[in-house]
């Protein structure tokens, strides 16, 4: 946050040494933990809960911790050049805080902790997508997506919680051994979908993916780091490790393998369809997320190791760079061209003009679209190789869905590289910026992005068997298809089928009338806002009698779910009340009394008097009942607030005539009699129920010992819940000062 007080220049340099620290301390790390070596370090937080804020790095965790810290590295570059002046000091403070959220996010041991700063990304990449407020299309975006990721953070707490009661601890590296518990648990497919809908909703999955579209409207880097390279991968993180702990649920394979593969198809047919250059990229990198989310539907529980299962870390490496390097290169395309419409430039050869971006546009489009010789080739063999292998039912439906899935891919890879650069006509000069005012990092920074690639296609044997995945078997060097078999073919009819959809696209396309899924989730969303809205007109037009209606019918109706189920209980004799019958008349008479004048009477004043005398009747049945505290506090409760009120009313006009219609007054009066009846049989319930673990007990046991106190109730109030007290007492103290200063402002304005 030290960036928010330098310079927009010295904040772009400060901002170099975040991620640099991070590679240095991580790199020397990588080769242990690659081979299994496990560091968690042990950070209590709330030991009596079972909660800690404990830290582990794995080989799945260092892996993320370097990809973050690697591609923010080369975005921190890349984005001096390119914002230029646009990039303040609250950008600089933004990005750093989304880089430190998820290196925070892929570290944590604790599901809490984790979900702490889930939802961290969540807040940074909404201040980052909307830049400031200053495009409406970028807002739209941003509220957009913090609105579906932010839904989703809370399935994931809600998942949390309840796999947290299930395992008896919220810490990840102990939920494998305690797998069989959970999964014998009637609530394990609770918090199993419920965790699942995070992540799908963090990695853009149908039907959640499209929100990853409309937050495209961010500056080129910001939508290179968060929606290629990082955010969008914490989903799969987070089925990474939930793998080993529920990949043995019937639900869990299935599920990941029918929403991975449907998004595959959704986002290729939206990329194919697109004409705006970062939308095909964006719809394109929901399909390749439906990829690697796929991937851990396809394997066997017994194959996973360490949340990590074969060319998983392959997948993720090779879209996350070369989804990035497109990115930014998009982006340096938009300066160079003034456009990112490819109806535009598929009729402009801006090859001619600029090689050096056609070349490395050329690479990150060949490996999007599994072509041979680079990493993109090996990781769509991997997913194909998987599903033929796969023993499960629908397996002929999965591999055409891949294949069909693969062939889109290939249509929009050659969209963005050959319609975009190859065109019949000279690009004019008269749009976008001069080639001389552009700075070479917008080409340094997606080369480097893009080398591995081409590395790891010539020598895959050592790229990815010793530096990926150490212990895993990959031909020593370039090599295409050793045989034939059913993955050549597959491979091959993937390549045809998609050249020849290119060259259809070619002939017949047409920038779409028919709305894009987007667009219909839009209009969904739209309907269900309206919905909302005619639902709260309902619910709170009418003034107060009808919000209390809409609250206590709610309190009432969570009351009678509670008490379901049970026979009524037997009325007690006098025995069983411990306190004298005819004594207790007296005060219960006072209290009918007090409320049933307060409902007569017509004046204010009348009514708070009667309900205090209702409230000093109820502090008799605490004399009976030998509660001297409670006795007190019922009296200094009661008096108070008369006096509070009967300042307050004096100062108010007098109450006017009742306008209720009588249908209005029988109603109030029929939600008034059900709810106090309610409210009578729930405290009759709780009182002739024991519970089997009574709430006092522990605190009385530790009242004495632990606080020195042998007032319990004190106790609790000052030590054991001491934060809510101070809590109500900042409230209170808040609510007294806004009045005294509306008061003062009142009568400075009477004054004048």
């Amino acid at each position: 946050m030290a960036t928010l007080f330098l310079s927009a220049r010295w904040a772009g340099r400060i901002a170099f040494f975040p991620p640099a620290l991070v590679l240095v301390l991580a790199i020397p790390r990588w080769p242990a933990a690659a081979t299994g070596e496990t560091n968690i370090v042990t950070i209590p937080w709330f030991p009596s809960a079972g909660m800690t804020a404990n830290l582990r790095l794995d080989h799945l965790g260092a892996f993320f911790v370097l990809l973050i810290a690697g591609v923010g590295l080369g975005i921190v570059q890349y984005s001096r050049a390119y914002l230029g002046k646009k990039a303040t000091p609250r950008f600089w403070a933004a990005l750093l805080a989304f880089m430190g959220a998820m290196l925070g996010l892929v570290l944590s041991d604790s599901l809490l902790l984790l979900f702490v700063f889930w939802e961290l990304t969540t807040l940074a990449s909404f201040l980052l997508i909307g830049m400031g407020g200053q495009i409406p299309e970028a807002r739209a975006g941003a509220i957009r997506a913090f609105i579906v990721t932010g839904a989703g953070g809370l399935s994931l707490l809600a998942g949390t919680l309840v796999l947290g009661q299930i395992a008896g601890t919220y810490d990840l590296s102990s939920m494998p051994a305690r797998a069989e518990r959970i999964l014998a648990s009637p609530t394990r497919d609770v918090a199993l979908l419920l965790m699942l809908g995070g992540a799908f909703a963090k990695s853009a999955q149908v039907p959640f993916h499209f929100w990853l579209p409309g937050a495209m409207a961010a500056p080129a880097p910001v939508s290179a780091y968060l929606h290629s390279a990082t955010m969008v991968k914490a989903g799969i993180f987070l089925i990474g490790r939930l793998s080993p702990i529920f990949g043995a649920s019937p639900a869990f394979q299935p599920l990941l393998l029918t929403v991975g593969l449907t998004t595959f198809l959704v986002g290729g047919w939206d990329a194919v369809r697109a004409w705006d250059l970062k939308k095909l990229l964006a719809h394109s990198t929901v399909a390749n997320l439906g990829v690697l989310t796929a991937l851990y539907g396809v394997y066997p529980p017994a194959e996973v190791q360490g949340g990590i299962v074969r060319g998983e870390l392959l997948s993720i490496t090779n879209h996350a760079l070369y989804k990035s390097a497109l990115f930014l290169l998009v982006g340096w395309m938009e300066k160079v061209s003034g456009t990112r419409d490819l109806s535009i430039l598929k009729e402009e050869r801006w090859f001619q003009r600029e090689p050096v971006a056609g070349v490395l546009i050329g690479i990150g489009a060949i490996t999007m679209g599994g072509f041979p010789f680079l990493l993109g080739f090996m990781s769509k063999e991997v997913f194909l190789e998987a599903l033929l292998h796969a023993r499960f039912p629908g397996v002929v439906a999965a591999v055409a869905a891949a294949v069909v899935g693969g062939a889109m891919a290939v249509v929009y890879a050659l969209k963005l590289c050959v319609s975009t650069f190859w065109g019949p006509k000279v690009p004019p000069d008269s749009r976008g910026y001069p080639r001389a005012a552009l700075s070479r990092w917008l080409l340094v920074v997606p080369a480097v992005f893009l080398l591995p690639h081409v590395i790891g296609g010539i020598a895959p044997g050592w790229f990815i068997g010793s530096v990926l995945e150490p212990g895993t078997h990959w031909p020593a060097w370039i090599a295409v298809w050793h045989h034939i078999d059913r993955i050549f073919l597959l491979s091959v009819s993937t390549l045809a089928l998609g050249v020849g959809g290119y060259l259809l696209w070619r002939r017949y396309a047409e920038v779409p009338s028919q709305p894009e899924t987007q667009i219909a989730f839009d209009r969904l969303a739209s309907t269900v806002l309206g919905a909302s809205n005619w639902f709260s007109h309902a619910a709170q037009a009418g003034g107060h009698p009808r919000y209390l209606v809409v609250m206590l019918v709610f309190a009432a109706a969570a009351a009678a779910a509670a008490m379901r189920g049970g026979s009524p209980p037997p009325l007690p004799g006098a025995e069983a009340w411990s306190v004298d019958l005819a004594a207790a008349s007296l005060p219960a008479a006072i209290v009918a009394a007090g409320a049933v004048l307060a409902v007569l009477m017509q004046d204010r004043v009348s009514k708070v008097v009667l309900m205090a005398a209702a409230g000093y009747g109820l502090a008799v049945f605490y004399v009976l009942f030998r509660a001297p505290d409670l006795v007190l506090t019922q009296i200094l409760v009661e008096t108070i607030s008369l006096l509070l009120l009967l300042l307050v009313f004096q100062r108010l006009p007098r109450l006017g005539a009742d306008e209720r219609s009588r249908g209005q007054r029988a109603m109030h009066g029929l939600f008034a009699a059900a709810l106090g009846l309610g409210v009578a049989a729930l405290a009759w319930a709780s009182g002739i129920h024991p519970a089997a673990r009574p709430a006092g007990v522990e605190q009385l046991a530790l009242s004495l010992p632990e606080a020195k106190g042998r007032n319990v109730v004190n106790v609790i109030l000052v030590d054991f819940r001491g934060a809510d007290t101070l809590g109500e007492i900042t409230v209170l103290a808040i609510a007294a000062i806004g009045v005294v200063a509306l008061r003062v402002g009142r009568a400075r304005r009477e004054g004048a």
